[in-house]
């Protein structure tokens, strides 16, 4: 049995990654864990078994909301309870940081546990890998600047119901596009250092394809994230031949969020949102 979960220390940064990397995440999950290992409003977790870990979480504070994400248990601690410990610490740590809804996007291996402590499924969200078509005229599209800082913040807050500005002040440069109609901020795309996908806000349906294609249209495949319910974002991933790569059910814990995924035509990845 694992004695305690405890707040992941420095030097064990490579330690964890490796562990995730174990447990299924892949080489680049150290990207994944950059966030919340830096960020004052950021945790990781781990199961301490030894002095080793176990296992180990991450979790984000948005204020009033908090997402849990990258919980992975080494492959010879499975079946002890290790995944109930570390999402029982997390959900406590973001209660703590004044969280009163707790986010996950939950895998089918999961998503038992997580009904069993009370999460909810609100909807599907898709990985796809692909490159889009040609970007639609109907908007103009421009390379987002210094400036349009507090636009993409309002955008955002308009599609997750969330106040995620520590998360786009951690975006230096801003690095991406925006969409634009006489002069208004309608829609951004925007790169992270810390996740696969393209976080992607829109105003309206033909905002957000757009800034897919623009974000979507180069020489090598790019990965967009999309909701399921973005019936619009689905269809032209599908008309541009697109593949589903992975997929997670988003769960909550606590009261709904104002959330708008026909708003979200990409998502940072399948972590955070």
């Amino acid at each position: 049995m694992v004695a305690a979960v405890r707040e992941a220390r420095h030097e064990e940064a490579g330690a964890i990654a490796d562990l995730l990397s174990r447990a299924a995440f892949g080489p680049t999950v150290s990207r994944l864990v950059a966030f919340p290992r830096t960020s004052p409003h950021g945790d990781v977790l781990v199961a301490d078994n030894g002095g080793a870990a176990a296992g180990a979480v991450c979790c984000v504070s948005f204020g009033t909301t908090g997402w849990i994400g990258a919980l992975g248990v080494a492959p010879e601690a499975r079946r002890h309870g290790v995944g109930r410990a570390l999402t029982e610490a997390a959900v406590k740590r973001l209660h703590d940081r004044g969280a009163a809804t707790v986010l996950l996007f939950a895998t089918d291996m999961g998503r038992p546990l997580y009904e069993r402590l009370g999460f909810v499924i609100e909807g599907a969200a898709t990985a796809w890998r692909g490159t889009a078509g040609a970007i639609p005229t109907g908007v103009q599209v421009r390379r987002l600047r210094e400036g349009d800082r507090e636009a993409v913040s309002a955008l955002d807050r308009a599609a997750t119901g969330e106040d995620r500005s520590n998360l786009l002040e951690a975006l230096h440069p801003l690095a991406g596009v925006a969409a634009e109609r006489a002069g208004t901020l309608v829609g951004w795309a925007a790169r992270a250092p810390y996740g696969a996908g393209i976080a992607i806000c829109a105003h309206d349906d033909e905002a957000g394809v757009a800034l897919m294609a623009a974000a979507a249209n180069g020489p090598a495949p790019a990965t967009l994230v999309v909701p399921d319910a973005n019936a619009a974002a689905m269809a032209n991933l599908r008309r541009w031949g697109f593949r589903a790569a992975n997929a997670g059910e988003r769960m909550r814990l606590g009261p709904p969020v104002a959330w708008r995924p026909e708003r979200q035509f990409g998502l940072f990845n399948l972590f955070w949102g």
